[in-house]
């Protein structure tokens, strides 16, 4: 008889649960399945009974199947027992046994179909079908849930993208209003820039004008000057106020250094029992005792030689004349004043007389004035050698600073009275019982004071005298009165 191999209504049901698992297991169970679904093949080729091909024909051979699992495997070894001479067919998943059994030495063969060998069921429960569509609904849900997560990011990225766009469209708009704006202010900056290289230029032209013209007037002034040099008779040449006003600030202030080098620590003092000083201080400087009794000696030094400068240089009609030379010349001049309509001649005369004199004085008068510098010398070592102590009696090197200041106040006196205008030094004499108050267009305060607050006080002291200018420089104009440079005075303190 052909071989069969049983199966269960169980085996059947879980072979189409399989199915439904992979097409691959599915041919697997099929080349499985196929020697027991074929039993008339089987049994057309077993040989007759009694024959040698029954008695060399090969065991039957078990159905082809997948590999069990390890688990399943060693359950079934270790549960079953299987005899010699029998094939035991195996279905993946399947816990059935097909037994078939052969008989060597009957003349036809015997089937035996012995019962199922039951297997253990698996822990895990076998998911049926509708766990399979609940699971994939589930995968479903969850990949449209993905899905719709994805589609939400991409359309909140699409709407910061427009959002980004429209801000990158704004930003745009913005840098082009701002070049616009920028290339307004750069266009504005070259306007200024041009505008302020024109006012440069503008202004370099003013400059350069400006000195054009301060040349032009220096050379007005020389031509004026020249304009007023005599001809080859000897006329010196007219010298502007501006000169004066130096000359006579740089004698008053080597006047001061050389009191200050020589008697600033000496000690000023006048004895009651000499009465020869004390007259000539007397005469020199009526208020010498109010002077030193302010603590004034270096302003009563100083007043006592600018005293004497105006008294024997500054007061002279020309510097080197004898008495008997001065008294001729001024009668000449006088004479010539009753004569003369103008005033203007009498001056131009004067001064181109004492021109020639003051051209040949260098030669002819130098006896007589170097007489004058010794007399004025020893006459102010006299007197300040007996006001103050020993240490500062007259020295070599004293003497030889006196004598420079009083060539300068020759220099000085000489040019001025060359000159057709009337040149005056002045130095305000202030005497006892008498007020002189300060006059600002004439004086000079050395105390520091605020000249608004001295109109009104009372000046005690004058340390060098001033200048004043009457006249033009062609001599007339005789009413015109110029203060060239002001007194330097002390006042007396304010009560």
């Amino acid at each position: 008889m052909p071989r069969r191999t049983l199966e269960t209504p169980e085996k059947k049901q879980r072979v189409s649960s399989e199915s439904a698992r992979s097409p691959s297991f599915m041919r697997t169970l099929r080349n499985a399945s196929s020697p027991s679904t074929s039993p008339s093949r089987n049994a057309a080729r077993s040989p007759r009974p009694g024959s040698l091909a029954q008695a060399i024909a090969p065991p039957p051979r078990a159905a082809l199947s997948p590999s069990p699992t390890p688990d399943a495997t060693r359950t079934h070894r270790s549960n079953t027992s299987t005899p010699r001479g029998t094939r035991v067919t195996m279905v993946p998943d399947e816990r059935v046994t097909s037994i078939a059994t052969g008989a060597s030495s009957s003349s036809s063969s015997v089937r035996t179909s012995p019962s199922p060998i039951p297997f253990p069921r698996p822990t895990t429960p076998t998911p049926t079908t509708e766990d399979l569509l609940k699971q994939k609904d589930d995968r479903i849900a969850h990949l449209e849930l993905s899905y719709q997560h994805t589609l939400d990011a991409l359309t909140n990225a699409s709407s910061s993208l427009s959002s980004f766009s429209s801000l990158t469209s704004t930003t745009a708009h913005e840098l082009r209003s701002l070049r616009a704006e920028a290339d307004v202010l750069r266009a504005e900056r070259d306007e200024l820039r041009s505008g302020w290289n024109a006012m440069q230029q503008s202004l370099r032209e003013r400059e350069d004008e400006i000195r054009d013209l301060r040349k032009q007037m220096r050379g007005l002034k020389e031509w004026v000057s020249n304009s007023t040099r005599a001809d080859a008779t000897g006329a010196a040449q007219q010298v502007s106020d501006e000169v004066f006003g130096a000359g006579m600030a740089k004698l008053g202030n080597g006047l001061q250094n050389w009191v200050l080098v020589n008697f600033r620590r000496a000690k000023v003092s006048v004895k009651d029992d000499d009465e020869v000083t004390r007259e000539e201080l007397g005469r020199v400087v009526p208020m010498f005792e109010e002077i030193l009794g302010m603590g004034g000696k270096i302003h009563l030094i100083q007043s006592v030689v600018s005293s004497l400068l105006v008294e024997m240089v500054f007061g002279a009609y020309f510097v080197g004349l004898s008495a008997e030379q001065e008294r001729v010349v001024r009668e000449a001049e006088a004479m010539l004043g009753s004569i003369a309509s103008t005033p203007e001649s009498i001056n131009q005369w004067r001064a181109l007389t004492l021109s020639i004199l003051k051209r040949e004085a260098d030669q002819m008068l130098q006896a007589e004035t170097t007489a004058i510098i010794d007399a004025l010398v020893n006459k102010t070592n006299n007197i300040l050698d007996a006001i103050t102590d020993v240490d500062t009696k007259a020295t070599e090197a004293r003497d030889q600073g006196l004598r420079q200041l009083v060539n300068g106040a020759i220099d000085m006196s000489r040019l001025l009275v060359v000159q057709k205008a009337i040149f005056k030094v002045t130095m305000p004499e202030i005497l006892p019982h008498q007020r002189v108050l300060f006059d600002a267009a004439t004086m000079e305060d050395i105390g520091g004071e605020d000249e608004e607050g001295l109109s009104d006080r009372e000046i005690c002291c004058v340390t060098f005298p001033g200048i004043i200018k009457h006249g033009d420089e062609s001599g007339g104009q005789l009413q015109w009165r110029n203060v060239i440079a002001k007194a330097r005075v002390l006042c007396s303190p304010e009560e």
